[in-house]
């Protein structure tokens, strides 16, 4: 949750992430004209993958205190998405920074996702 809520501040902002962002598609020798795009695409890329390790991670922490997998599923799927959303409300207030209802939309599937293939890589079969 650190990390995402500093990626959340005006080091997360377009004109910084594209400092990176940049360089790497011109090494790659990408045409300019695609390069927006692929920023675009980077960024909400960058949204699932966090949101997918932070629902990992809530679902392990839950599981050593809760013992029934669909409650504790739906459990850290509401505080992802309950941090996704409080996570847009901040960036209201930063310069730079856009509030999306969207990217709660994007957050929100990148936990689903994530904790959907935690729980398929980690259920025991039944023998």
């Amino acid at each position: 949750m650190f990390v995402i809520f500093g990626a959340s501040t005006g080091a997360g902002a377009p004109r910084n992430t594209s400092r990176f962002v940049g360089p790497i598609l011109r090494f790659l020798h990408v045409p300019e004209q695609y390069h927006n795009q692929i920023h675009f695409a980077v960024r909400k890329s960058a949204h699932f993958i966090e949101y997918a390790i932070l629902g990992i991670l809530l679902l392990r922490a839950l599981r050593a205190s809760y013992p029934a997998a669909p409650r504790q599923f739906l459990l850290a799927l509401m505080l992802c998405a309950l941090y996704a959303a409080t996570d847009e409300f901040h960036q209201l207030f930063v310069k730079g920074r856009e509030s999306s209802v969207h990217d709660v939309l994007i957050d929100t599937c990148g936990a689903t996702f994530g904790l959907t293939i935690f729980y398929f890589c980690t259920r025991r079969r039944k023998t």
